[in-house]
């Protein structure tokens, strides 16, 4: 179990909001993997005090980033969004369902529902640190709030950013490309299994698939 504390926090758009911890030893863990997020002063007040978010930094930044949306307005999400600078947090219970391969020359196929995109943050500083090479194709479905936005499309990367309308279409284009890419899915339930089955339809093999569903909305709001 890992302790952070709170440096800042920085409000994207609407609900969603990024919080930057310090650790206080380097955190171990894998680029698109998540953490389970306890506060010990909540035991005793909520019967579910841990929730699993997903990382949106990479191994080895100064810093250990988390955003949620705050929408679902649950007793934990108030808790977080009410924390001061040096408040502490416990990590525990690393890992995640998101993998690079192993040939650093296989392109990668990134797709995210709204802030379902955070896992793909830490993927994606992680390989431009340490696999430049890998060709990378990320395309963004959200409602017209793109997080990271300006991040995501300053780096040598195939970026689109697109409504629910065109996802079809533009996955359409993303299922021959050649050397056959790596598919990452991440997002609401809803989200993950639309574009698996359009993936599965058009012929990419599921062994070519990964998804991830997004961690930190308990159910009660769909991030694209």
């Amino acid at each position: 179990m890992a302790r952070l504390h709170l440096i800042g926090s920085a409000h994207e758009y609407g609900d969603v909001h990024t919080y930057r911890f310090r650790a206080q030893r380097p955190l171990e863990f894998a680029p698109g993997q998540y953490g389970h997020l306890f506060f010990p002063q909540l035991l005793r007040r909520f019967t579910k005090p841990v929730r699993e978010i997903s990382f949106a930094s990479a191994p080895g930044d100064d810093e250990v980033w988390f955003t949620l949306d705050h929408g679902s307005g649950s007793p934990f999400q108030r808790h977080f969004r009410a924390l001061q600078p040096g408040a502490p947090l416990l990590v525990f219970g690393i890992g995640g369902h998101l993998e690079l391969p192993e040939d650093p020359a296989r392109p990668l196929v990134l797709i995210g529902g709204g802030i379902g995109v955070t896992p793909f943050r830490s993927i994606l500083r992680h390989l431009q640190r340490h696999r430049p090479q890998t060709p990378v194709v990320l395309v963004h479905a959200a409602r017209g709030d793109y997080l990271y936005g300006a991040e995501f499309a300053a780096l040598p990367i195939a970026y689109h950013r697109i409504d629910r309308a065109g996802l079809a279409d533009t996955l359409l284009g993303l299922t021959d490309l050649e050397p056959a890419p790596q598919y990452m899915v991440a997002g609401s339930d809803a989200f993950v299994d639309g574009v698996v089955a359009q993936l599965r339809d058009t012929g990419v093999p599921a062994a070519a698939i990964q998804t991830d569903t997004f961690k930190g909305l308990s159910g009660h709001a769909t991030p694209a």
